[in-house]
């Protein structure tokens, strides 16, 4: 992780507080303070532009060309910032800590100049401060306050001993998942058949049906329900002219371990949500520079967030490799991932609470059938994409629902602590660190 941090001083130490020095302006002048590195009296002169005044703040913080080119200022970033344990006493609310040590200054430095995404209402961290359009001395000030923020998160957070170097074992400490019980064979999840129920899809039409496909009835807002007609689902689909489209097995999930351990992850999950914060801004300040993606030093930014932005894949030592961490997560998240809420509409439902049918074998659970036994040859050979979850509404598991905001408390619980990990793709290097990522840190 150090190398990272190395990386980001050197391509933007040439950025670090470059102060007006050139213009000839009286020695009281904000500039010329600069200059003599009189930063508390700049940083607080309302009369001070905004560039010179988040300047100075960033001077305080440590931020600056004579503090890095002291002997050893890189070996340990915690001891050249004067970075502290960010929320010593509430580790949940760490990420969000914006005012112990350094940090403050960084925060008042962002809130003078830092990309409008710190601004916006309702914000927490700049509350009062408008949106507002910078110029090309403040977005330069922004980079570097964004790159200060970056540090002071990670070492603020992970770096336990305060000793300036995040060892695999702070890393892994802090990422690690409540996974006792949780297996790729489908241990914590409760999936079953629902009944031997499939979705059945004609073309635009939704259908439940039976195994055998002899009983199909038209869906009308409820996958809870079980066939009952005499007609069967070759007749839907001669009526309507068309063939089948898809078949899609119903399976009920009665119960899921809470991998959040009763939400103690928050403070992951803040994290999450303050790098994404900060490489957004980061990247906005890029392109509001013209510094295209093919821009060298960009190109080595994202090279040196690569450990962060890791598309939740090992690197280290198979480049793209499965990440072990990622592998059980998606045991439980990808049955949460599209799940219905109770502001699905009927129609909603019908593109919810699916999941591939090659993650649900492959990812979640390999001794789930797709088809009961004694499945005829044409049922066999019909496509089949996805399967549907249904929620037991009940501690008995005598009723069941599509919403998974109706589902037995506990499980409720299990889902909705599970879903505030985030439900957002990962894509290598797209600027933004989601929380598969990050439990993939150790193992880049």
């Amino acid at each position: 992780m150090k190398k990272i941090f190395r990386l980001l001083l050197l391509f933007f130490l040439p950025f670090v507080l470059a102060s007006c020095g050139d213009k000839k302006e009286s020695a009281q002048s904000c500039s010329i303070q600069l200059d003599e590195q009189k930063y508390s009296k700049v940083s607080e002169n309302e009369n001070c532009t905004n560039y010179e005044r988040a300047s100075a703040y960033l001077g305080r913080a440590g931020m600056s060309v004579s503090n890095f080119l002291k002997t050893g200022a890189t070996d340990n970033l915690t001891k050249t910032l004067g970075i502290k344990k960010l929320s010593p006493d509430d580790p949940t609310s760490a990420p969000t800590d914006y005012e112990t040590g350094n940090r403050l200054y960084v925060t008042k430095a962002l809130c003078l100049i830092g990309a409008n995404v710190f601004v916006t209402p309702p914000s927490t961290r700049c509350p009062g401060e408008t949106l507002r359009t910078r110029s090309t001395d403040e977005l330069e000030i922004s980079m570097l306050a964004n790159i200060a923020d970056f540090i002071y998160l990670n070492y603020g957070v992970l770096d336990n001993d305060s000793n300036g170097t995040l060892s695999d074992t702070e890393v892994e400490g802090f990422t690690k998942l409540q996974t006792s019980g949780i297996s790729v064979e489908g241990l914590g999840t409760g999936l079953a058949a629902y009944n031997n129920n499939y979705e059945v899809v004609i073309g635009d039409n939704h259908y439940i049906s039976n195994s055998n496909q002899t009983k199909c009835d038209e869906y009308d807002g409820n996958y809870t329900d079980n066939a009952s007609s005499n007609t069967t689902c070759a007749a839907r689909a001669l009526a309507l002219g068309t063939s089948i489209t898809e078949i899609r097995p119903i399976f009920k999930l009665d119960n899921m371990l809470d991998i959040t351990d009763g939400g103690t992850l928050n403070t992951l999950v803040s994290m999450v949500s303050e790098l994404s914060m900060i490489s957004t801004a980061l990247s906005s300040d890029f392109d509001s520079l013209g510094i295209s993606s093919e821009n060298s030093v960009r190109k080595q930014l994202t090279l040196g967030l690569s450990k962060l932005d890791n598309g939740a894949k090992d690197h280290n030592p198979t480049a793209n490799a499965a990440c072990s961490a990622v592998a059980v997560f998606d045991v439980m998240f990808l049955l949460v991932k599209n799940a219905a809420d109770n502001s699905t509409t009927s129609s909603g439902y019908k593109s919810a609470n699916l999941i591939s049918t090659a993650d649900l074998i492959n990812a979640v659970d390999s001794s789930l059938s797709l088809l009961p036994a004694g499945a005829s040859d044409v049922i066999k050979a019909l496509p089949m994409k996805s399967a549907r979850i249904v929620y037991a509404s009940s501690t008995d598991s005598s009723g069941y629902t599509d919403s998974y905001e109706k589902a037995e408390s506990s499980l409720y619980q299990a889902m909705k602590n599970t879903r505030s990990l985030g439900t957002d793709d990962s894509i290598k290097g797209d600027g933004k660190v989601t929380f598969r990522e990050l439990i993939c840190v150790a193992e880049n």
